[in-house]
C-alpha cells in the first residue's frame, strides 16, 4: 500500500462519529494534517454570489456566508444538498489534491467526511480509516456542536450507511469509549501503518 516517501491516510465517518479527534491524534503521532471541512469552508466565498442568488440574501451575514443557515437549507433539501455540491466539490476537489500533493513525504492525514465520494481523492489515498459510534453518541457530540436533534438527522440521512462505508475501508475505528481508549486504537493503527510502510 505504501508507493515512495509519502504515505496518505484518509479518515471518513458520519458526523459526530469522531473522524476530527482520530485526525488529529494521528497528527499530534507525526501526521501532517489535511481538514477538507477548513477547505470547503474557505471555498464559499468564490462561490458567494452564486450561492446568494439561489439562496437570497439570508445566507448572508456581514458580507459572509453564515454557515449554519447554509447547513440548515442545504440538508433540509435534496436539491439544495445537489445544488451546492454541484457548485463547490470541483473547486474543494482541487484544493484537496493540490495540498495533498503539496506535501513530498510523510506521512499525511486527510479529514474528510465525503472521502467515499470523491473518486478524485480517494484514488490519492493508500489507507482509508472508516469512525463509527452508536447513534446517540453521535448525536450527543453533534449537540455540543450546536447542531440540533432535527438538523442532525438529516445531515445521517444524506451521509452514507456505516456499512457502504465498511465495506470500503482499509480498517474501521469505534468511537464509543474514552479519549484514552480511541487514542490506543489511533497509535495502534499508526503503527501497523508504519510497520507496513517498512517491509
Amino acid at each position: 500500500m505504501c508507493y515512495g516517501s509519502k504515505v496518505v491516510i484518509g479518515v471518513a465517518g458520519n458526523i459526530g462519529a469522531g473522524k476530527t479527534t482520530v485526525s488529529k491524534i494521528f497528527e499530534e503521532l507525526g501526521a501532517q494534517y489535511i481538514s477538507a471541512d477548513e477547505i470547503g469552508w474557505a471555498v464559499l466565498p468564490k462561490i458567494a454570489d452564486v450561492l446568494q442568488k439561489r439562496f437570497g440574501e439570508e445566507i448572508m451575514q456581514n458580507h459572509d456566508i453564515n454557515k449554519e443557515k447554509l447547513r440548515e437549507m442545504v440538508f433540509s433539501d435534496m436539491e439544495n444538498l445537489e445544488f451546492l455540491n454541484r457548485v463547490s466539490h470541483p473547486i474543494l476537489t482541487k484544493k484537496i489534491i493540490e495540498r495533498m500533493r503539496g506535501i513530498k513525504s510523510g506521512m499525511i492525514v486527510v479529514d474528510a467526511a465525503l472521502l467515499f465520494d470523491w473518486p478524485d481523492v480517494r484514488k490519492l489515498v493508500d489507507y482509508t480509516i472508516l469512525v463509527t459510534a452508536l447513534r446517540d453518541r453521535m448525536l450527543a457530540r453533534a449537540k455540543r456542536k450546536g447542531i440540533s436533534e432535527r438538523l442532525f438527522e438529516k445531515i445521517v440521512s444524506r451521509q452514507k450507511s456505516e456499512k457502504e462505508m465498511t465495506a470500503q475501508a482499509t480498517h474501521v475505528i469505534r468511537n464509543d469509549g474514552t479519549i484514552d481508549e480511541l487514542r490506543k486504537k489511533c497509535q495502534e493503527i499508526y503503527r501497523r501503518i508504519e510497520d507496513d510502510c517498512r517491509m
